[in-house]
């Protein structure tokens, strides 16, 4: 589904991601996991074409998307769920649900059944909502139009538990129906319910993989990535 290779990409003409290369199947969640200030986020934003690699390659479901605009990628089926939310604070919640599937109701349907915290909310401006509130409106936003894709950065960033589960429960309904995921993270319970593999990295670099039948026997390296434990679930 996602084929990453020999990626360079950075700003300003400093390279922050340096020769990442890695692959995610059809159906199956990677989780790249790292401290603050290694390259996540300007991977993430490089693969749905909010910056323009250096270098490398990047092909989604057998097509080259190198250098591709995000609106030509969203269109290829990519939910993208940002690190800084991106929401409208001056629309509502239906608004902004709206703009991001177009004048498809179903779509707003389908985000209020995923998500019915939200549904008490829908005439409220985004401004007005609470931190993990406009977290989980970014999060249904990407997911409700069914992408075959999700591209998410720190999904459960201020989330109470009950809505990290909430989000392990819709990602393992579509990626039980084919979807793929990579996603970069920091809570240990996200992490640990959801990833089949787990990309570690270091200084803009893969550090190494982890499959999820190693990681009881992985505790020691994670800890030393970024303080992980597998006891540190949901």
């Amino acid at each position: 589904m996602l084929e990453i290779s020999r990626l360079v990409s950075g700003y300003s003409g400093i390279e922050i991601v340096r020769g990442v290369s890695l692959k995610v199947e059809k159906g199956e969640v990677l989780f790249v996991v790292g401290r603050n200030g290694v390259g996540k986020t300007t991977l993430l934003k490089t693969v749905v074409g909010h910056i323009r690699p250096v270098s490398g390659r990047i092909v989604i479901d057998g097509l080259d998307v190198t250098g591709w605009p995000p609106h030509a990628i969203s269109r290829l089926g990519v939910g993208y769920v940002p690190q800084d939310r991106s929401i409208f604070t001056r629309l509502t919640v239906e608004e902004n649900l709206r703009l991001a599937e177009g004048l498809n109701g179903e779509i707003l349907r389908e985000a209020f059944r995923l998500f019915p915290e939200l549904e008490p909310l829908r005439y409220r401006r985004g401004g007005e909502l609470s931190g993990g509130e406009q977290q989980i409106l970014a999060v249904a936003r990407a997911l409700a139009s069914r992408p075959k894709l999700f591209v998410m950065d720190e999904p459960a960033t201020g989330l109470a538990p009950p809505m990290v589960r909430r989000i392990v429960e819709v990602v393992k309904r579509f990626t039980g129906r084919g979807a793929s995921a990579i996603i970069a993270e920091q809570n240990p319970a996200l992490v640990f319910q959801l990833a089949d593999r787990i990309a570690l990295m270091m200084d803009g670099e893969i550090a190494g993989i982890i499959m999820r039948d190693r990681l009881a026997e992985s505790q020691q390296l994670l800890r030393s990535v970024l303080g992980l434990s597998y006891q540190d679930r949901l």
